[in-house]
C-alpha cells in the first residue's frame, strides 16, 4: 500500500498529544511529509523528533509541497486554510471548528463539493468505542424523557504536565489562583484579545463580551457535547432557552428533540480541579443509560458506560469498559479510508454545519445586555 505524503499545519499541544504520535504509529498508512508552525522553536524541535526536514512558517508555503493529505491542527478559524487546501487538490482532516460562521461554512462546504476532495472535521468521539457502545444503548431504551449533559472543564494544562510537549521558553510557572470574577474576566479577556470578534459578532448579532465569550467557548468545546448529542439521538427541534453567566464562562441550554424529549446541557470552567467530566444521562421509562468520557488529553483511557434497568424485582446496574482504542487513532484510520475509498466521513461538513446551527441558536437565545 502506498503512504499517504501528510503535511501536518499546526504542531502545538494537541498536534503533540494525539495526532503526530499516531501518524507515526500508522506509518505503513501515512508518511509525515512536512510540517508547519508559527513558533520557529517548537517546529524545529518537533521536525527533528519526527525525522522532517520541510518545515514551513506559513501554511501556504507548506501547500506548495507534493502532498496527497493535509492536517489542519492549529487554532482558531480553519476556514480560510481548508479553502486553500481543497483548491491545492489535497484531501483534508482539520480539527473542531471548520469556521466561526455559517457563511464561512458554507463556503468550505461549496468549495470541498467543487474539489471532489475528502474533508473530515476532527470530532473524534464519534469514533470512540465506549461511545459508540453507548449509543447502541441508548437507542435501545423505550420512551426516552429526559437527558441531561454535563460538562466540567479545567485548565486543559492541568492534563499536559505528563506529556513531553515542546514548547518555547522557559516551562510555564505555576500562576496564582484567581477566583470569582477577577478569574472569568481574566479569561474572557484573553479570549477576547485572541479572536477574531468581527466573525463572533457575525454568529451572535450581539457586541456583549460575555455573548462572545460564551460563542467561542460553544465553538471550541461545546460543539463535541452538541455532536454526540447528535450522534445519539438525532438533530434537535430547536432551542428552548439558554442563559450564561460568570462573564459567559458558563452557560445552559434546555433543547427540544423529536417525540416530545427534551436535553438540559451545561457547560462551566472550573479551571484549578484536576478532574475532567463530561456526562450523558439519557433516562427513559425502562432504564438509563450513562456515558461518562474521560479527558481528550489521555491516551487509551475508556469512555465509561452504565447501564440501569429492572431485573424483575431488582435493580440491575452494568458497566461496560469496551475498549482501550484510542479514538483519535481510530480517526485517521477512518480519515485513511475515506481517502483511498472515495467514502464520506463520519464527521464531515455538512455535520458540522448541523451543529454550528444549534451553537448559534444557543449563542442568539441569551439574555441580550441592557443598552
Amino acid at each position: 500500500m502506498e503512504r499517504l505524503r501528510a503535511g501536518v499545519i499546526g504542531v502545538g499541544a494537541i498536534a503533540q498529544i494525539m495526532h503526530l504520535p499516531y501518524l507515526r504509529e500508522l506509518d505503513d498508512r501515512f508518511q509525515i511529509a512536512a510540517l508547519c508552525d508559527v513558533d520557529p522553536v517548537v517546529l524545529a524541535e518537533v521536525g527533528r523528533q519526527y525525522g522532517v526536514d520541510r518545515l514551513f512558517a506559513s501554511a501556504d508555503e507548506l501547500l506548495n509541497e507534493p502532498l496527497d493529505v493535509v492536517l489542519i491542527l492549529s487554532s482558531g478559524d480553519h476556514g480560510p486554510v481548508t479553502i486553500a487546501a481543497l483548491e491545492r487538490g489535497l484531501h483534508v482532516l482539520v480539527e473542531k471548528p471548520l469556521a466561526y460562521t455559517l457563511r464561512e461554512t458554507d463556503d468550505v462546504i461549496a468549495t470541498a463539493e467543487r474539489a471532489g476532495k475528502t474533508l473530515m472535521v476532527g470530532m473524534m468521539k464519534q469514533y470512540d468505542p465506549g461511545y459508540q457502545r453507548g449509543v447502541e444503548l441508548v437507542q435501545r431504551l423505550h420512551d426516552l424523557r429526559y437527558v441531561e449533559a454535563t460538562t466540567l472543564e479545567p485548565e486543559g494544562t492541568l492534563y499536559h504536565a505528563h506529556h513531553p510537549i515542546v514548547r518555547s521558553g522557559e516551562p510555564h510557572s505555576h500562576q496564582e489562583e484567581r477566583y470569582g470574577a477577577e478569574m472569568f474576566n481574566s479569561i474572557q479577556k484573553d479570549i477576547l484579545a485572541s479572536q477574531p470578534r468581527d466573525l463572533l459578532r457575525e454568529a451572535t448579532g450581539s457586541d456583549d463580551p460575555a455573548v462572545l465569550t460564551s460563542y467561542f467557548l460553544l465553538l471550541v468545546s461545546s460543539i463535541h457535547d452538541v455532536n454526540a448529542l447528535r450522534g445519539a439521538i438525532g438533530q434537535p427541534e430547536c432551542v428552548l432557552s439558554a442563559n450564561l453567566w460568570a462573564g459567559g464562562t458558563s452557560f445552559t441550554t434546555t433543547l427540544a428533540y423529536p417525540n416530545d424529549v427534551r436535553a438540559v446541557y451545561t457547560w462551566t470552567m472550573l479551571p484549578y480541579v484536576k478532574n475532567y467530566g463530561e456526562t450523558f444521562g439519557f433516562y427513559a421509562s425502562d432504564g438509563r443509560v450513562l456515558i461518562r468520557f474521560p479527558s481528550p488529553y489521555l491516551r487509551n483511557a475508556p469512555t465509561l458506560v452504565d447501564v440501569e434497568r429492572m431485573h424483575g424485582e431488582e435493580l440491575q446496574v452494568t458497566r461496560f469498559t469496551t475498549s482501550y482504542e484510542e479514538a483519535f487513532k481510530r480517526e485517521l484510520l477512518e480519515f485513511d479510508d475515506c481517502v483511498r475509498n472515495g467514502r464520506t466521513p463520519r464527521t464531515d461538513a455538512p455535520g458540522f454545519r448541523q451543529d454550528l446551527e444549534v451553537l448559534t441558536e444557543i449563542a442568539r437565545k441569551f439574555p441580550k445586555k441592557p443598552q
